[in-house]
């Protein structure tokens, strides 16, 4: 009961229940913004990189940052969800595979299966082939197309897109001759409802940013390895098929706006830098509605799932400061898997850790194959009522000395109470 007296309260802006919500569109040397009296938003100029930062435009001294990082492939062995040490190298598959399958049967093998299973995975450890786990969205080329405005019946937005180009660090991998990433961003001037190809829907307010990240034909490092493990299989290992996933990696930044300057020159560079995150002032954040505190640098330890609660979507929420309205972070909880023809839905993982005065959210999904996978990501901003500034402990005295007289009154008239309703 504390806990739900101390939250604060939260909803869309108020002229999202069903007021157009219009929006200028200009840009300067390093950014381009889309702005109307409720909220701005900026991102690169020329699509440098995939990195936006907004605020409520009549408070630019709280500006939140989200800044896609990358995608990251990882080993599903043991959790679902994204955890560092879990990276698909080979090294670490070779180590995942050994702690999970093979060391709980070594003592129940004979000398030459041990020595063949041995031999498989030092196969796997010392494999070559494989690219990096990890491709920079940030010192990666990106084309801008847009924006533009479009209007489908009765919702307007403007429309644009990050399309992947080149990733420098890449260019000897095969795999990026086929491999296409593509970041579809709409931002809403009217309410609309997302259908999502008959699959799931959810609702999108005006002054919302929705985003979909498109990937198609990621090149797994765990169909290289397959061939190996399944002679591990043969020896009786029960390794199930395809334990692998594909992170979004997403920073999560506050600044104010004599960081813009900062802000500005990451956008910029073609680094894979974090020169934004190392200025941010955030103390904390609202993920999934509990408190966190994002001041202590966790990297070096394990990142923590999230757990959607029966939401429409995933949300962390910015702190607001002394402001009316906070930014958001939110994304649905499951994804799009198609080859094309037939699409089908995944459920979608996360996780998070805080990395000195910022949070890196690790958004999992689920291995896919050679089909394309479609996810749906938003931000903006929303109004936070908080509670007035009452002693809890008071409020329960309150409550606790209201009961005790409502009962001593039933007595007085020689009848019993059930304080909890339950007769």
């Amino acid at each position: 009961m504390l806990a739900a007296i101390a939250s604060p309260l939260t909803s869309a802006l108020p002229v999202s229940a069903g007021e157009a919500l219009s929006a200028t569109d200009v840009s300067d040397q390093n950014w381009e913004y889309i702005q109307n009296d409720a909220i701005t938003v900026a991102f690169p100029a020329d699509g440098k990189k995939p990195m936006f930062l907004w605020w409520y435009t009549s408070d630019p001294d709280n500006i939140n940052v989200v800044k896609f990082k990358g995608l990251i492939e990882y080993c599903t062995y043991e959790n679902p969800y994204y955890v560092w040490r879990h990276d698909a190298l080979a090294s670490r598959i070779r180590e995942r595979i050994q702690a999970k399958f093979y060391s709980p049967k070594e003592h129940m093998m004979q000398n030459q299966t041990r020595l063949r299973a041995l031999a498989a995975l030092w196969k796997i450890g010392n494999a070559t082939g494989l690219h990096t786990p990890y491709l920079p969205f940030s010192s990666s080329k990106w084309r801008l197309d847009g924006p533009e405005n479009v209007t489908r019946d009765d919702v307007r937005y403007l429309s644009f897109n990050f399309t992947l180009v080149d990733v420098p660090n890449f260019r000897e991998h095969v795999f990026l001759r086929k491999l296409e990433i593509v970041i579809r961003c709409r931002f809403y001037y009217t309410p609309a409802t997302e259908d999502v190809y008959g699959k799931y829907a959810y609702t999108v307010n005006a002054g919302e940013l929705k985003i979909d990240i498109v990937v198609k034909h990621w090149d797994w490092n765990i169909d290289k390895l397959e061939p190996i493990i399944d002679d591990l299989r043969k020896l009786g290992l029960d390794i199930p098929e395809g334990k692998a996933g594909l992170a979004l990696w997403v920073n999560l930044a506050s600044i104010n706006m004599t960081k813009m300057h900062v802000a500005g020159e990451d956008a910029g560079n073609d680094e894979d830098s974090d020169l934004t995150e190392s200025v941010s002032s955030a103390r904390s954040m609202y993920v999934e509605g509990e408190h966190v505190s994002v001041t202590p640098n966790n990297t070096d330890n394990d990142e923590t799932p999230l757990m959607n609660k029966l939401r429409e979507r995933f949300q962390i929420r910015f702190e607001k400061g002394n402001a009316t309205f906070a930014g958001f972070f939110k994304f649905v909880p499951q994804a799009i898997i198609t080859d094309g023809v037939s699409y089908n839905t995944t459920d979608v993982t996360a996780s998070y850790v805080t990395a000195g005065a910022h949070v890196r959210l690790f958004i999992g999904y689920p291995y896919f194959g050679n089909n394309t996978l479609e996810h749906d990501p938003s931000l903006g901003v929303e109004e936070v009522v908080s509670w007035p500034s009452i002693n809890p402990l008071l409020i329960l005295f309150g409550a606790t000395a209201a009961i005790a007289v409502i009962v001593a009154a039933v007595k007085l008239r020689r009848k019993t109470v059930n304080v909890l309703g339950v007769q």
